[in-house]
């Protein structure tokens, strides 16, 4: 960790639901954390308890069932407090909520491809398009990264998160979905000062 940071970001990943585990669409749809994710996060927050840096005083979370029980688990094991934030939720994928990748690829071929290349340019039928929701979601996290708390956690699911960490690298496109592969469930980033600038940039540039 970089002496100079003004924030230690805890950036966690919300535990999975049923459709994660049946590889399915979630979006931002409202469903409960599954038995065994509740098991898998409740261990990742205990590995977190023992690494030797400043704790968050707030997780904020996105407000679904499974973020908002994450976020829970997370205040009962480290301490703190929640705050539901529905900027941070993942993108509506509308009509593609739910579908597993064979259902995916059998009605909407395109728009499989695109979802298992590079979701970044995806436009989902009656949902919201994911250029518009990396905009929501990080500027959202900017907006609270600007009160420069010494330590600060937001709870997102994949996508989300994803969006958020190519953003923090300084990449206004590519896949979200790559920046998640391998990833610990709880990932701590030490940002520097301007790190809510920065994400500022970031968005400027996506929309030019």
């Amino acid at each position: 960790m970089r002496r100079s940071a003004s924030t230690l970001l805890w950036l966690v990943r919300s535990g999975e639901t049923a459709w994660d585990e049946q590889d399915r669409l979630r979006g931002d749809e409202d469903l409960p954390l599954t038995k065994a994710g509740r098991a898998a996060t409740t261990e990742a927050f205990g590995r977190a308890s023992g690494l030797p840096f400043p704790r968050p005083a707030v997780f904020h979370h996105a407000m679904d069932q499974a973020a908002t029980e994450t976020a829970e688990i997370a205040i009962t094991v480290l301490g703190g407090r929640c705050r539901g934030d529905d900027e941070l939720a993942d993108p509506a994928l509308g009509v593609l909520a739910g579908l597993s990748m064979p259902e995916l690829r059998d009605r909407f071929e395109r728009r499989a491809r695109q979802w298992e290349e590079d979701p970044s340019d995806l436009v989902p039928p009656e949902g919201e398009p994911i250029a518009d929701a990396r905009a929501r979601i990080v500027r959202a996290s900017g907006r609270i990264l600007r009160k420069r708390p010494a330590a600060v956690g937001l709870v997102m699911h994949d996508l989300a998160a994803g969006l958020l960490r190519s953003a923090l690298a300084g990449l206004s496109t590519g896949n979200p979905r790559r920046w998640m592969e391998g990833r610990p469930r709880v990932e701590l980033w030490a940002l520097p000062d301007d790190a809510a600038k920065r994400l500022d940039a970031v968005i400027e540039v996506a929309a030019d």
